[in-house]
């Protein structure tokens, strides 16, 4: 039976935010997330080298998800392993990780859509192409059920935790319990004061899964999120306090749920005028003062997830 198991939890920086990876020490070593393309030689090695660990013997990168700010330095992380680690991420966002060009399809379906300025979308896709190292064929891709052996006795299960996005993943270390969940759990919100979510109906599930059936006892999130009170709390949270984190995903989902609802249940104003738009009436109501020309900004994002819920629920009652 697995006693403990060393993680080494890594702050990867980039301008006024940061991203959570994970290093596992296991008989074949294994990193969760890579930040972006800089934060290998900026932030990953070096960490690892205060504890007297090689980045080159790193044998797996497993990806959580396909956003840029997990996945952008899986491609320098690979090449500093001199291409042997293997590579994992969720079957339904590898395309992301082979082909660059994908992840300026999303944005464009997504943040995008709502930004007319093209200079900004411009400066906004030359950011996303900067921050991801290279494109890589993964080695596999995983889906619910599936399991990672690490050596010895230390095996993940993959967990699928959608909404963030559409193929989210937790890897579940197998008898401890802890769960990586990254961004499948997101409280209040992170730097910008708002969840990212482009599924809710998922995410919401995904959450509640978490509390009802796979019950963490550690919890290990991709940034440090809001608490009700606003502030920023730990990324790495235990015991009775994953359960307190947990419920209160939902209930800031649930929040976000019904102010969407009042407000855009006649669909969008016809009139749109100001940074917000066409959500301007929520962001005032909800207090939001974050910039959604900024990259990445939740606003927009999450904003057309529970837009679009509240369409599909309309047109099934």
């Amino acid at each position: 039976m697995t006693k403990s198991v060393r993680v080494i939890p890594i702050e990867c920086k980039f301008g006024p935010i940061s991203a959570f990876a994970y290093y596992v020490d296991a008989p074949e070593p294994a990193i969760i997330d890579t930040g972006v393309s800089i934060s290998a030689w900026q932030d990953i090695e070096p960490t690892l080298a205060k504890h007297g660990i090689r980045i080159e013997d790193i044998r797996w990168i497993l990806l959580t998800h396909g956003h840029v700010d997990h996945l952008g330095g899986a491609f320098a992380v690979w090449e500093k392993t001199g291409r042997n680690a293997k590579v994992v991420i969720p079957k339904k966002e590898a395309r992301l990780l082979r082909d660059i060009n994908e992840q300026i399809v999303d944005y464009k379906s997504l943040q995008g859509k709502y930004i007319s300025d093209p200079a900004i979308q411009e400066k906004h896709i030359n950011m996303l192409t900067t921050d991801i190292g290279g494109p890589i064929e993964p080695d596999l891709e995983v889906v619910e059920g599936d399991s990672i052996h690490l050596g010895g006795n230390i095996t993940f299960k993959v967990i699928e935790t959608p909404g963030h996005s559409i193929g989210s993943v937790t890897f579940v270390l197998d008898e401890l319990d802890w769960a990586f969940a990254a961004d499948a759990v997101q409280m209040y919100g992170g730097f910008s004061g708002l969840p990212t979510i482009e599924k809710p109906t998922l995410y919401r599930k995904s959450v509640q899964r978490l509390l009802d059936e796979v019950r963490p006892n550690r919890l290990f999130l991709g940034h440090p999120f809001r608490n009700i009170n606003g502030d920023l709390d730990s990324a790495q949270i235990e015991g009775g306090q994953v359960a307190t984190v947990l419920q209160a995903s939902l209930d800031m989902d649930a929040k976000l749920r019904d102010v969407v609802k009042r407000h855009l249940t006649n669909g969008l104003p016809t009139k749109q005028n100001g940074l917000y738009e066409p959500f301007g009436s929520i962001a005032e109501e909800i207090g939001y003062k974050g910039d959604p020309r900024n990259l990445p900004c939740a606003f927009f994002v999450t904003m057309n997830g529970y837009h679009e819920e509240l369409k599909i629920n309309s047109h099934n009652e």
